[in-house]
């Protein structure tokens, strides 16, 4: 993921995800069939890592539609099933360190050391990564590669029905009590950028 980001050290404002997606496949699209199993396997394990409650607060802090009155932030908890998955995708993307910071406390999202365009937090591309990959090299065949690891490792299935979040995500003002840094921060910078 870092090695096909060409904006890791650039303003946040210049980073592109659809141009990010388009280097990491053609980066892929140099190694063999092995590899491309081996990274879809690997994404689809972190995106079931991300499938959890407090991600899906996350999702719903950055995302969601908000009010604020008198400095208390209330949020509406709807979730959409793809677009948490975009959402997860989106995350993997910004690589391996903010991927652990994260999983131990979402409130490191705003500890000083990332800076992203939180206007567009989605990244359904990285899904189809490993199959474009392959077909840069094959034309006769599609989805081969998350076919061959949907058979060899169904268990890491991140999107599949029997997949439930490890408890209900908080919604309301219940986000602010639990993450008063992260929700006052985001708050604070989506209410500059939202019309009144």
């Amino acid at each position: 993921m870092e090695k096909s980001n060409k904006y890791k050290k650039a303003h946040w404002s210049e980073y592109d995800v659809d141009e990010h997606i388009e280097n990491l496949t053609d980066h892929l699209s140099k190694f063999g069939k092995e590899r491309m199993i081996l990274f879809e396997k690997t994404l689809q394990e972190k995106l079931a890592e991300l499938y959890t409650a407090k991600i899906a607060e996350l999702s719903i802090i950055l995302e969601s539609d908000f009010t604020n009155e008198n400095g208390v932030y209330t949020f509406d908890n709807y979730l959409s099933d793809d677009g948490f998955l975009y959402f997860r995708c989106w995350l993997l993307l910004k690589g391996k360190e903010l991927f652990e910071d994260i999983k131990s406390n979402i409130q490191s999202f705003v500890n000083g050391k990332y800076s992203f365009d939180i206007a567009d937090c989605w990244a359904e591309g990285l899904l189809y990564v490993a199959d474009d990959a392959y077909a840069q090299n094959h034309d006769d065949e599609e989805s081969i590669i998350k076919d061959t690891v949907y058979e060899l490792y169904p268990e890491n299935d991140y999107d599949g029905m029997e997949r439930s979040l490890n408890r209900e995500p908080k919604g309301g003002a219940d986000l602010q009590k639990m993450y008063p840094k992260l929700v006052k921060e985001i708050g604070e910078l989506r209410s500059i950028s939202t019309p009144k």
